[in-house]
């Protein structure tokens, strides 16, 4: 319906906007783990990093979900 879309669009409008909050590191990391299923540990390796780094980076960004 009409009504389900501008809802969908408000949500995708929402998401937008926290993930413009985020860093880019952040984003990135957040959206392998949330698009694509990647572990903490294949987005580590993919990113170079250690896979508590990619915990505390997803872990930001819930926590500015939650506050948003």
């Amino acid at each position: 319906t009409p009504e389900e879309l501008v809802c969908q669009w408000e949500t995708l409008d929402e998401i937008l906007a926290v993930l413009a909050l985020c860093t880019d590191t952040q984003r990135e990391r957040f959206l392998l783990y949330a698009l694509y299923d990647f572990s903490y540990a294949e987005i580590a390796k993919m990113c170079g990093c250690s896979k508590s780094a990619v915990e505390k980076s997803v872990s930001a960004v819930k926590n500015i979900f939650k506050k948003f």
